[in-house]
């Protein structure tokens, strides 16, 4: 990102006021068999530990995405006190009466088609939530995988609490706490989007925001992370990571400051983003912005896609989180977790890259991008990357290349 193009990119976001990542709509592909869906939308007071896992299975690919919650399908997890929306999807030929769901949340889940095969848990990016998965849920069900989508806190159908400082440690302790209390002691692959590979990454190596210090790691104990899959990974929770880009000069990187401090005034604050997110904010707005990111099918934008975003845009404490988002610290960079992570990072653990070649946001050519191709070079490094014709969100953009190259390499671990 040049230092022209960082403030075009930050007004883009703001007139967006969701999200620089996003996506989805949702062609199904024919089968004769859907896998049974499991949903979680946390109520405070619930203890995490009297999770119930209601099946809902024989329904449709639209239904078990649909916004609307599903009869029976509903569930309960609390963390700190907080809503957390999660959706759980088996394997396909694996149902409610053929596989026990308790079980996996006490760790030895019961579908036999499954047992060998780590748990995939999908994070998404900045603005998102479970909705934009849906093909890359449907083509690991079919696979063999259970599938685990969360909402991250302050986003999509989770709670967006104000007083939570948001970054990147903070959802990473949730994705912890999650696998933790939820998963149990299975292996699990971690996959990200943006944002939500940051996360991944964090978690895997136990960067979390150390309100549980007292408390190993799960995921960063034991081998339980089996692989890390990246599609178009962020730089951080923000874009201010760039300025430590190190293409800046120190005059430059004083521009770039004295930037992000006026968007973070005019623009990046509650009162602003209230009144954006409450009367500018439109479907048909989010929709073009939408399609923006979609470079080689934007015809998968369709009104579900569109209305994951409009919906959390209108609850409570989304101009609050989001104002966070933008001007909280920005935490750790790829960079910098395998640079402290030496040993983990692409080392122990595998780390697979899928990345759209028409990417705005995080441009293969940009920091974040060149680093992974280098790494993906060298071979003392369990690194790879592909390249496919999409925009931001590869996976939906272009399901088939995209997840196709995750589950080869996911098969091959």
């Amino acid at each position: 990102m040049t230092l022209r193009r960082a403030p075009l990119v930050l007004a883009a976001a703001s007139a967006a006021v969701l999200s620089p990542d996003a996506a989805l709509s949702f062609a199904p592909a024919s089968r004769t068999t859907t896998p049974a869906v499991f949903r979680h939308a946390a109520v405070p007071g619930v203890a995490s530990s009297a999770v119930r896992l209601s099946a809902v299975a024989g329904t449709s690919a639209a239904d078990t995405v649909s916004s609307a919650p599903l009869t029976g399908g509903e569930d309960k997890w609390t963390w700190r006190g907080h809503e957390i929306y999660s959706e759980v999807t088996l394997p396909v030929g694996a149902s409610a009466s053929s596989s026990n769901p308790l079980a996996s949340f006490f760790g030895s889940f019961g579908a036999p088609a499954s047992k060998k095969k780590p748990i995939a848990l999908l994070l998404h990016g900045f603005g998102a939530s479970t909705t934009y998965w849906r093909a890359t849920v449907s083509a690991l069900s079919e696979n063999g995988y259970e599938v685990h989508a969360i909402d991250l806190l302050g986003q999509g159908r989770s709670a967006k609490p104000g007083d939570v400082y948001y970054s990147t440690k903070l959802w990473a302790a949730l994705v912890d706490d999650y696998a933790r209390e939820v998963i149990g002691d299975r292996d699990v692959v971690l996959m990200g989007n943006s944002l939500g590979s940051v996360v991944a990454l964090a978690a895997t190596v136990g960067e979390t925001d150390g309100s549980d210090a007292d408390a190993e790691g799960h995921l960063s104990s034991g081998g339980r992370v089996k692989g890390v899959c990246l599609f178009n990974c962020g730089i951080g929770m923000n874009s201010k990571n760039i300025i430590d880009d190190p293409r800046f000069d120190s005059f430059q990187r004083v521009l770039l400051k004295a930037t992000f401090a006026v968007f973070e005034t005019l623009l990046f604050n509650r009162f602003v983003l209230g009144y954006a997110l409450n009367n500018v904010v439109t479907p048909d707005l989010l929709r073009d912005a939408l399609t923006g990111l979609y470079k080689s099918d934007p015809s998968r934008v369709d009104n579900e896609l569109v209305m994951s975003f409009y919906g959390p845009a209108k609850d409570d404490g989304a101009p609050e989180a989001l104002r966070q988002i933008y001007t909280n610290d920005p935490g750790p960079t790829p960079m910098s977790l395998h640079e402290k992570y030496p040993s983990v990072l692409g080392v122990s653990t595998p780390i697979h890259a899928v990345w759209g070649d028409d990417d705005a946001v995080t441009s293969l050519e940009e920091v974040v991008g060149k680093y992974y191709g280098s790494l993906a070079e060298d071979p003392e490094r369990r690194v790879s990357l592909d390249v496919v014709s999409a925009g931001h969100i590869p996976f939906d953009d272009n399901p088939e290349d995209s997840n196709g190259s995750m589950l080869r390499w996911l098969n091959a671990l």
